[in-house]
């Protein structure tokens, strides 16, 4: 079949209409479950705590899926080097569905601990779908698009980034219709359809030959690649800012008297700006821009943006201004969108150095490095940021992601100058060779 053909043959693309198609598919997903994952956003707290949940098993539960996702994320990858991704796909896709629907129906359970349970339960078995649906979706977009790898990725972070944007909307309006049950319901139903609908409209890979699978001992000796571990660091260092952020800024934007409707749309800026950001870095990386220097300049952007944030109480001379404030969480979305597109571009090419081919072991196996960076830093970032804002204030907190962020630059600083370095070397050796030759 035409398209995505196998896992272990990087694929020749010939059948455009349908690797689109499987796109449109993925894309739909992966909007789907990730406005799941964000409705709960407006309404959840209220409702769990009239159901007996203090405001630390609250925060519990919303971290528990993504300290699963982190765990599992690299399982998954190393599994898809064995088998196929539309198999993972499809099951993750109809889990996720299930559990939304399910966690619908819990506020009908006895407040305290069965609620709580539940709840753990429920979000943790979300959690394996959702990253059984993520990692899996790099594979298959990998397979698909093989010379387009940096403009898809980034197409599927910026769907991700509207739908975390749009989410709470979307579920804060159905929880006004309809109560608690209705977003589950409405949303999860939608991602269950998607499921069904890949199982029809996915391509079929063939099995592959157990002989002709790549031990994972193979598959990993990317790891031994810097660049793939720089752009690891940069995702943990730019998610964990970006998770840092969101649990905290409404209660820094009160200090402006901001209508709650104000700071919803407020909210808005720095996911509206990632996502518009990020397919045009995409596209900019798959032709002639170079991913290390982008990764480095854009990590040195965001990590001056962290110090006007606050602003940084040692930046005395800095206005704490509503505007300005804006206009950070903004510059924030902008600049983190390059940082992740450069770091997954860095990855990917990092392993194609280390003589990797592009098929379903080495996308797999890389798709979980990605995930895992991405929700250790979801995960850790709300939790060491909230401990600096109870100590020290809101301020601090954006000092903190600043010192984690120019900690990634400076480390990629020595690598990016061996780099530089190495292609001048190279350019000057080709120069004198066409010298001779005339």
């Amino acid at each position: 079949m035409a398209g995505c053909t196998t896992i272990e043959d990087s694929p020749q693309v010939t059948d455009t209409k349908r690797n689109k198609l499987t796109l449109a598919i993925v894309l739909l997903s992966n909007f789907c479950a990730v406005c799941c994952t964000s409705l709960i956003a407006p309404f959840f707290a209220i409702e769990a705590t009239k159901k007996g949940a203090s405001e630390t098993v609250i925060g519990l539960i919303y971290s528990s899926s993504e300290f699963i996702v982190f765990i599992t994320s690299p399982v998954f990858g190393h599994l898809l080097s064995k088998y196929r991704p539309r198999t993972f796909y499809m099951v993750g896709v109809c889990v996720f569905g299930c559990c939304d629907i399910i966690f619908g129906c819990l506020d009908h359970l006895p407040s305290g601990i069965p609620f709580i349970v539940a709840c753990f339960i429920v979000r943790s078995l979300e959690a394996l779908g959702t990253a059984a649906v993520m990692t899996s979706s790099f594979a298959i977009v990998g397979l698909c698009f093989p010379e387009r790898i940096a403009t898809f990725y980034a197409l599927l972070k910026s769907v991700s980034g509207a739908a975390y944007m749009i989410g709470p909307a979307i579920g804060g309006g159905f929880y006004e219709l309809g109560g608690y049950g209705l977003p589950f319901w409405v949303l999860g139903s939608c991602t269950f359809a998607c499921g069904c609908a890949s199982c029809v409209m996915l391509p079929h890979q063939d099995a592959v030959p157990s002989t002709q699978r790549r031990s994972s001992v193979a598959v990993s000796y990317a790891l031994r690649s810097p660049s793939l571990w720089f752009g690891a660091l940069s995702i943990y260092a730019a998610y964990f800012g970006l998770a840092s952020v969101g649990p905290f800024l409404a209660n820094h934007l009160t200090q402006f008297y901001v209508s709650q409707v104000n700071i919803s749309l407020i909210f808005m800026t720095g996911p509206a700006a990632y996502s518009l950001s990020a397919p045009l870095w995409g596209y900019l990386l798959d032709k002639k821009v170079s991913a290390i220097p982008t990764l480095w300049v854009a990590l040195c952007c965001l990590s001056a943006n962290y110090l006007f944030f606050g602003p940084a109480p040692f930046l005395g001379f800095v206005p704490t201004l509503l505007w300005l404030t804006i206009l950070m969480f903004a510059f924030t979305g902008f600049t983190t969108a390059p940082v992740i597109v450069s770091a997954m571009k860095c990855i990917y090419q990092g392993a194609r150095d280390m003589g990797q081919r592009d098929d379903g072991a080495t996308l797999g196996f890389l798709a979980g490095i990605i995930q895992s960076s991405n929700y250790i830093g979801t995960f850790s970032g709300p939790i060491v940021s909230g401990i600096v804002v109870d100590h020290f204030g809101f301020p601090w907190a954006m000092v903190g992601c600043s010192v984690l962020v120019t900690i990634t630059w400076l480390s990629l600083t020595p690598y990016f100058g061996v780099t530089l370095w190495s292609k001048g070397k190279l350019k000057n050796a080709n120069t004198e060779d066409y010298i001779e030759i005339n």
